[in-house]
């Protein structure tokens, strides 16, 4: 039988890395890109030898049309700005990152004659506007920051190509996912390593914004496979892959500070420098549609993962 062959749009991320494992797992051939030259979380994962990639530094097409040409049968795309407080500082850049090379990506699959690859776009409950209700599929659109809108003009490109030319085509709506190959800026982590700092007298402590936030914090390793029935399913469609239980930051701090015999209230300090603007309170996920259609639901929580990170785990 003839392997699958896959491409990882930002394959050195995270998530990139994670789906590359995982993909390389089930015998697909696989490919990524990548604007830059950091591998540590392949090498991490041990699976650098085993994947081949491909330096794209620009948005421009003719590089990732030539690529396209291999005709791969599934791409996932994890490229792009990943955080919102970069995406006020160049609101150009964070929207180009996103939509410019999905468009390209999109008329190349419309023009294939036989094959059609299939592709998933990581997109983010920061599309959505602060609300009590939960989040799911068919909730509208509001994002309140440059990282939300670039997110979301690109979900709704990939709606009206699968709509219009039956595309098999697709947004996976994360919320947020965490893992020890997070990079430090991310606050469970930020919080993670500045605990190790503290524990290890190298601090006395640190600065964080508004801990009464609340997220659904999920397990990034298991979102992928989330990912990974998405595009096996013969009618491609969008899937919310959150965990269905949001927590507030602060209950994370105390648990964590708790585990280890701290108190908290001596070690953080709140600043008002590390507050975001319009930024949602609260947010929640409904994850009825892929529990009951792809059979996916999560196995880890708040709790789990963060003694995963805390251990360095992968």
């Amino acid at each position: 039988m003839k392997k699958k062959k896959a491409l990882i749009y930002g394959i050195t991320g995270q998530d990139g890395a994670y789906m590359s494992k995982l993909l390389i797992e089930k015998k697909y051939d696989v490919e990524g890109i990548s604007r830059g030259g950091n591998f540590v979380n392949l090498k991490k994962l041990q699976i650098l030898d085993k994947v081949k990639i491909n330096i794209i530094k620009s948005y421009g097409k003719n590089k990732l049309t030539k690529i396209l040409k291999k005709n791969f049968d599934e791409i996932y795309f994890f490229g792009g700005v990943s955080s919102i407080v970069e995406s006020y500082k160049n609101i150009d850049d964070t929207i180009d990152s996103q939509f410019a090379p999905i468009k390209t990506i999109l008329s190349f699959i419309h023009n294939q004659k036989i094959k059609k690859t299939k592709l998933l776009f990581a997109g983010s409950s920061e599309i959505f506007a602060p609300t009590q209700k939960k989040i799911n599929e068919r909730s509208t659109p509001n994002p309140q920051n440059p990282y939300g809108i670039s997110k979301s003009i690109t979900f709704e490109l990939i709606k009206f190509y699968r709509e219009k030319f039956s595309l098999p085509v697709c947004t996976a709506i994360f919320f947020n996912h965490e893992s020890s190959l997070r990079k430090e800026k991310y606050v469970i982590k930020k919080i993670i390593i500045n605990l190790k700092k503290i524990q290890n007298k190298k601090i006395n402590y640190f600065k964080l914004g508004n801990i009464n936030i609340k997220r659904d914090w999920g397990w990034a390793p298991e979102y992928m496979i989330g990912c990974y029935k998405m595009l096996q399913k013969k009618k491609v469609e969008d899937f919310v892959i959150a965990t269905g239980h949001s927590v507030s930051l602060k209950k994370i701090i105390i648990y964590l500070f708790k585990k280890f015999n701290l108190d908290w209230k001596k070690h953080i300090k709140i600043s008002s420098q590390n507050l975001r603007k319009n930024e949602s309170i609260e947010i929640h996920a409904d994850i009825s549609k892929i529990k009951k259609i792809l059979r996916w639901k999560p196995k880890f929580f708040y709790k789990d993962f963060l003694i995963k990170i805390y251990n360095n785990e992968i």
